[in-house]
């Protein structure tokens, strides 16, 4: 039975939250508006589709951004799974390894603003797959949408224990739910373009001091990784965004642009780069995936780390979201 709530709006906490809870709850809430566009049998009881209901808290496009952080005194203070969740990685299991305050990071929620007071609901694992029954969601772009996979699944299967890994078309990871026959899966692709490595001895950089080679950009061509998906899946989610960057790409293995084969001229810089990789993958997108799939894209969030870079004994164990100077 749903606990009662006041209608009094929630303390204003600051709208910059950490990356790791946006992430995760909007995320959830374009699932699930996901599962709500995707069509459904009709029922005797429909209501006029000339005048439909308001979508659910969480589930109007407005509610992702709009809105605010704050604790939620009904929330357990415990997640859907724990350590043993066949899916994570061991690195990334911060159950299992003790990250700290994982009872704070749980207690929070997002109230958007056009709930009156009401905070999007947790996520329910057997109605979302319920929902999405015989149907398949697919993630491609970098670690971000895999971080998010893998909490995702594992919240998945606390409502099917026979969930079991799926690494079929090309998938980086996944997972597949025979009690409802629902696949969701993970394909790494970094810049969603295709990219490959060529040494100096092979670079049209090979006379400027101290490059090593380039990574060579085919914009007009999708990664491999998702380049035969396209018609596979329902519900496709692309990501792009931490790997534009010079800490990826420094100025000794820089990226390089092509079209047609040749090096675009004069060279891009890598966010003009970015700007142009974008274009034509939605380009492509629009050509080759078929309209009745739904297709959303997920915006980046900020580096959060203190005293280092993730791989360079970086922290990020915060209490509080971020203040707005701190963005």
């Amino acid at each position: 039975m749903a606990h009662q709530r006041h209608p009094s709006s929630p303390p204003a906490w600051p709208r910059f939250p950490p990356a790791i809870l946006a992430i995760l709850a909007v995320s959830l809430a374009l699932l699930y508006t996901a599962s709500l566009l995707l069509p459904h049998s009709a029922s005797p009881n429909s209501t006029n589709p000339r005048h439909p209901p308001p979508p659910p808290c969480g589930g109007g496009g407005a509610d992702l951004a709009a809105g605010r952080w704050a604790r939620d005194p009904l929330r357990p203070d415990r997640s859907l799974y724990d350590g043993t969740c066949s899916f994570h990685r061991n690195a990334w299991n911060c159950l299992r390894n003790g990250r700290e305050g994982m009872e704070s990071i749980n207690s929070w929620a997002w109230y958007p603003d056009r709930c009156g007071g009401e905070a999007v609901p947790r996520i329910d694992p057997a109605a979302f797959l319920g929902s999405m029954r015989g149907r398949r969601i697919g993630f491609v772009g970098d670690s971000l949408n895999e971080n998010f996979l893998v909490a995702f699944l594992c919240a998945l299967r606390s409502a099917d224990r026979g969930a079991r890994k799926w690494k079929r078309k090309g998938a980086w990871r996944g997972g597949y739910f025979p009690k409802f026959d629902v696949t969701v899966a993970y394909h790494r692709a970094v810049l969603l373009a295709k990219y490959t490595w060529q040494p100096a001895e092979h670079s049209p950089n090979q006379d400027k001091d101290g490059v090593k080679g380039i990574y060579k950009v085919d914009i007009d061509a999708p990664a491999d990784d998702w380049v035969n998906i396209t018609k596979f899946y329902d519900v496709l989610i692309f990501n792009t965004g931490h790997w534009w960057g010079p800490d990826k790409f420094p100025k000794e293995t820089p990226l390089v642009f092509y079209r047609g084969g040749e090096p675009i001229d004069p060279p891009l810089g890598i966010f003009d780069g970015l700007k142009v990789v974008l274009e034509r993958m939605i380009s492509y997108i629009e050509k080759e995936v078929p309209k009745k799939t739904l297709k959303f894209w997920r915006t980046q969030s900020p580096r959060h780390f203190h005293g280092g870079e993730w791989d360079r004994n970086g922290s990020c164990l915060f209490s509080e979201p971020l203040r707005e100077s701190e963005e």
